[in-house]
């Protein structure tokens, strides 16, 4: 990994550790633990404010992780567990398309 995917992983990270939280709060109303976890939201959040407004990193980086804060972070795991589904093979073929995507490179699916 370089440094610019260790950064968005981290957050996507933090954005599952997010997604917890507040399933919890809403879960549990009024409780110690809601405070407690509404209380690191609002850390979490700073944090990736914080990246987002960091002058020090490329502005592809800060636009990586505003893409990343608002994206649906389960769907990574989606992802691999449907990729965990396939043969040896098809998951070669998957991996070269979404190299590809990252190259950049346009791509045309057609279903036979």
């Amino acid at each position: 990994m370089n440094a610019s995917s260790n950064i968005i992983s981290s957050v996507h990270h933090l954005k599952i550790a997010c997604e917890h939280w507040e399933d919890f709060i809403r879960s549990h109303p009024s409780t110690k633990g809601a405070m407690l976890f509404t209380g690191y939201k609002k850390r979490a959040e700073w944090i990736v404010n914080d990246l987002i407004t960091h002058p020090l990193l490329p502005q592809s980086v800060r636009d990586g992780i505003k893409a990343e804060w608002s994206s649906d972070c389960f769907t990574v795991d989606a992802i691999a567990e449907k990729a965990a589904l396939l043969n040896p093979a098809q998951r070669e073929n998957i991996e070269s398309v979404i190299d590809c995507m990252l190259k950049g490179e346009t791509l045309k699916i057609e279903q036979l």
